[in-house]
This record gives structure tokens, C-alpha cells and sequence, in this order.
């Protein structure tokens, strides 16, 4: 996107124009964390915590009143949830002549690579809050090859330890199959948490192909529990399956982004809409898994201070540093509002059904 610096104003342009631009390149970048709800809270001397106010209990309906009698009074109370908030920074170092050349606006191009990289790494930290993802071992070994565990479902391989190669993966029923038998060595992976204690996951039907009847079959299991996801959150390499079956059920079920005659609206990786849900893609799901989500009760991202700059110059060194700051944290309200699909992974680590 166009940040609008040129070079010949550089010295001009002030800390809250710099960290301006940062914030825009990220906002237009974010996935994962758009689908919490945004939050802007002013920050509070030494809080590092944020109270949100909730519902614990419902509005209760009065049905078929007869005329002169009263309603009960509905029993709907307030909790809260708290936000943990983070502190996070950027430093930019510039030499001067890079800055002031005539053939390229390094600040420009510093800048654009700055907001990236901060929207990939909160899209890191909504996606490791939103599933709660754990870590999990598997270090015993049925037969010398099969490694089980109950921490499911698995999200994800990390490592497998030297002599460890691993064939394939039963990623919602915890199984790790090996090529050799082995004496000793240990598996590294993560684990949603959330589905785990909530029940809210499934694998795919057929193992390393994510289709749109699995999405479809996951989002029936959480409207039964009242849970309408409106947003499916999937790795770019699991797109071609999916876009391509859901090419063969038709615009009945499937409509492309592009042909949208509203484009406002359009989330940030957004490619198309599964009936009332919305496709998202983003490198930083997890390969092979799915993630479908209620946005309206998930949770929220909280900024209680929004990204601020300075700038240092440090003659010394013929350099300009930039400095900048921000005050963010994310929360999960309602565990019940994400479920997950997994066992679509191909490649290293594939799925399949042990």
C-alpha cells in the first residue's frame, strides 16, 4: 500500500506520522486478529490488566402472557473478563544516506516492512490465544512406532528427535506413526487446548483433503450448541482442495470475493463465502487444520495504547534510530465460539486416519 513519505521531506515528518503509517500497513495486513472484536481502551497508570464487562446470564422471554398478569423479571447478570496486556516494540535504524537517496524512499520501504512484520506477529499471538494452543510430547511408543497421546487434537508437528522420522499423523485422535521402530525419541507438537476442553473438533473425512463438506459438517455440530461461526480461517496450502470442490457444489454454496458487489466489507484475506461464512486465508493457520469461529462471541483485542514513535538521531554514527511503542492484549470470552478441523495436512507430517 502507499504510505504518501517522500524523501525530500523526511526530516519533517513527525514520530505520530511514522508510527501512523506502521499502524495502517498493519491494520490492512491483519487475518487472524481481525476476527476478535476490536477494542480500544485508554490506558490506565501501571495496569497491565483490562476488565471487560459480560454476560453470564441470558435475557429470559416471557411467552403467551395472559392479559393482567406480569412477566418475571429476566435473570441476566454481569461477570467480566480480563486482558492481559503486552508491551511491544520496533526499532528502525537508518543511515542518513540511505535515507536522503534520490533512488529509493528507504524510510517508505522501512516503514511498509515494519507494519508487516507487526501484523504477523499479532496474527501469531491471536492465533495461539484463540485456540489456545499448548505444547504436548509423545516420548513412548507402541511396538516401537506408534506414539499416542491425550492431548488432542493436535494442531501441529513441531520436532521429531534425531533417529524419529515420522510417516504419517492421526492428528484429531492424538497418533503418531514412525517409519522404524525406535528404543527412545520424543515428538514435539501443539495442541488446541480450547477444542480439547470443549469438544469442538473434528478430522476430515478423507484424511490430508480439506472439503467444503467438512467445513459445512463442523459448522452443523456448533449451531446445535448455538454457536453460528461466520468466519473459516484456513492455510493457503490447503486452498486448492477446498476452492476447487467448492467449484463443484456450485454458487448456491460458494461465492468468489470478486464477484461481491459490496468490496467494503471484504475481511483481509478474504476469498469467498461458504453460504454464511466467510473463507479467510492466512500462511499463519496451521497447515491442514481449519478454524471456524462465532467473531460476535470469540473475544477481543484490546489496545490500550495505540502504536507511538520517536525519533533518535545519533550523530555519531550519521544515523536516525525510530522507536516505537504499543500496548495490545487478546482474550478469549466464549470457548465455545471456535471449533477446529483438522487432519488435511499433506507434505511433512501428513494425515492420516491410525
Amino acid at each position: 500500500m502507499e504510505l504518501g513519505l517522500s524523501t525530500t521531506n523526511v526530516n519533517a515528518i513527525t514520530p505520530k506520522v511514522i508510527a501512523d503509517a506502521i499502524d495502517d500497513v498493519a491494520r490492512h495486513e491483519l487475518v487472524v486478529a481481525q476476527v476478535f472484536r476490536e477494542l480500544k481502551e485508554p490506558r490506565k497508570q501501571n495496569a497491565r490488566r483490562i476488565e471487560i464487562p459480560k454476560y453470564v446470564n441470558y435475557v429470559t422471554i416471557s411467552e403467551n402472557v395472559t392479559p393482567g398478569n406480569s412477566i418475571a423479571a429476566s435473570s441476566f447478570s454481569y461477570g467480566a473478563i480480563t486482558v492481559d496486556i503486552s508491551k511491544s516494540g520496533i526499532r528502525l535504524e537508518l543511515d542518513k544516506e540511505a535515507i536522503e537517496s534520490p533512488t529509493r524512499n528507504i524510510l517508505k520501504d522501512g516503514l511498509y516492512l515494519a507494519g508487516k512484520e507487526y501484523s504477523t506477529e499479532f496474527d501469531k499471538i491471536a492465533t495461539t490465544i484463540a485456540l489456545d494452543l499448548k505444547t504436548g510430547t509423545i516420548s513412548s511408543w507402541t511396538g516401537g512406532t506408534i506414539g499416542t497421546s491425550t492431548f488432542t487434537p493436535i494442531v501441529s508437528i513441531l520436532t521429531a528427535s534425531s533417529g524419529v522420522t515420522i510417516t504419517n499423523v492421526d492428528y484429531p485422535d492424538g497418533q503418531v506413526a514412525l517409519a522404524s521402530s525406535v528404543s527412545a525419541g520424543t515428538v514435539t507438537f501443539l495442541y488446541s487446548n480450547i477444542v480439547k476442553g470443549t469438544s469442538r473438533f473434528k478430522g476430515v473425512r478423507d484424511p490430508g483433503t480439506l472439503r467444503v463438506y467438512d467445513i459445512l459438517d463442523l459448522r452443523g455440530t456448533l449451531v446445535n450448541s448455538t454457536i453460528y461461526p461466520d468466519v473459516a480461517l484456513v492455510n493457503d496450502i490447503d486452498l486448492p482442495n477446498l476452492v476447487y470442490d467448492a467449484a463443484q457444489v456450485g454458487a448456491e454454496v460458494f461465492v468468489n470475493s470478486r464477484t461481491y458487489s459490496d468490496k467494503e466489507k471484504l475481511l483481509n484475506g478474504e476469498i469467498g463465502q461458504l453460504l454464511d461464512i466467510k473463507l479467510v486465508k492466512s500462511g499463519l493457520v496451521p497447515e491442514g487444520a481449519c478454524i471456524l469461529v462465532d467473531t460476535s462471541r470469540l473475544g477481543y483485542d484490546v489496545t490500550v495504547r495505540e502504536l507511538e514513535g520517536e525519533v533518535e538521531d545519533r550523530p555519531e554514527i550519521d544515523r536516525k534510530w525510530y522507536h516505537f511503542w504499543g500496548e495490545r492484549g487478546f482474550k478469549v470470552s466464549d470457548t465455545f465460539a471456535v471449533g477446529v478441523l483438522v487432519n488435511a495436512k499433506t507434505g511433512q507430517y501428513p494425515a492420516k486416519s491410525l
